[in-house]
């Protein structure tokens, strides 16, 4: 089986056996976000064509629409069949292991999950903010390059909240995934004081990680609140037309809404970190 070929599974070793069937799907998605990327820009032109009496931005409108229909449903199909396969090896890798007890294998096989399921879903979301992101900052710059300047300077900021917590995240994750290492013990014990502090410690570590991610969250949508409350007066104070108003605001609201999802795929992919070294060790 394809498993062999890296021994354990880790984020490095799923990368490095199946690192083409999944550069495939996530080429597929950046092409598709990019896609998305334009939709601002050429809807607003559609708007100016408009109000000109011209329909030329509307079918260049359609044309993308359809084109980012057909590529992201291909990719969801692919997807689908690329990780459903790569579960299996990793699940028949981990479920092989006798170096480790069978409770631990157990939790194990769960957290394996989890980790091809950080391949599927959240790395695809991270890479997706990313484009949004840096094509959201790219137009804007084209549009209103002080809109656009200002732009960066608070996305480096929200940079920065996530990288100092990165420490603390990993930390709380260790936690958690050491308790639900010990479920099968405990569930087999019958013991109503372990069960109680089982479950109390899992609740504990999911509430520090919540709390950890809500106060992100909250530094970051006060930093894009005063960004966007900023933009706004700037933009309407120049003399851009309608269908660039139009454009310059979606990709301000659209660079938020990015910026907003980082906290928790940040969070996620320093789980999908900590859950790989632990499957790989003994």
């Amino acid at each position: 089986m394809e498993t062999r070929r890296y021994g354990r599974p880790t984020l490095t070793g799923i990368w490095n056996t199946y690192r083409a069937r999944i550069a495939g799907t996530l080429s597929l998605l950046t092409v598709e976000r990019l896609l998305g990327v334009a939709v601002p820009f050429v809807l607003g032109v559609a708007i100016n064509d408009l109000i000109a009496g011209s329909l030329r931005g509307v079918w260049w409108l359609v044309a993308l629409e359809v084109t980012a229909l057909l590529i992201g449903t291909g990719r969801r199909l692919y997807d689908s069949r690329v990780y459903a396969g790569i579960y299996s090896d990793v699940a028949d890798n981990t479920a092989q292991r006798t170096d480790i007890s069978v409770s631990r294998r157990a939790a194990r096989l769960g957290l394996a999950r989890e980790l091809v399921d950080f391949f599927e879903w959240e790395l695809p979301e991270l890479l997706a903010a990313l484009v949004g992101i840096l094509g959201a900052l790219t137009m804007l710059i084209y549009l209103l390059p002080s809109v656009g300047a200002l732009s960066i300077v608070v996305g480096l900021l929200v940079a920065v909240v996530f990288v100092l917590s990165r420490g603390r995240m990993f930390n709380l994750n260790k936690l958690l995934n050491n308790e639900l290492e010990r479920q099968v013990t405990m569930l087999e014990s019958g013991r109503a004081f372990l069960r109680w502090r089982h479950l109390s410690r899992l609740a504990r570590w999911r509430i520090h990680l919540s709390d950890l991610e809500a106060v992100n969250f909250a530094i970051a949508e006060l930093l894009l609140s005063a960004l966007i409350i900023g933009a706004v007066v700037v933009t309407v104070r120049t003399g851009l037309s309608v269908g660039e108003v139009f454009a310059v605001l979606t990709y301000l609201i659209g660079l938020a809404e990015n910026l907003i999802v980082l906290p928790w795929t940040y969070q996620q992919s320093i789980r999908a970190h900590e859950i790989g070294g632990r499957i790989a060790s003994g």
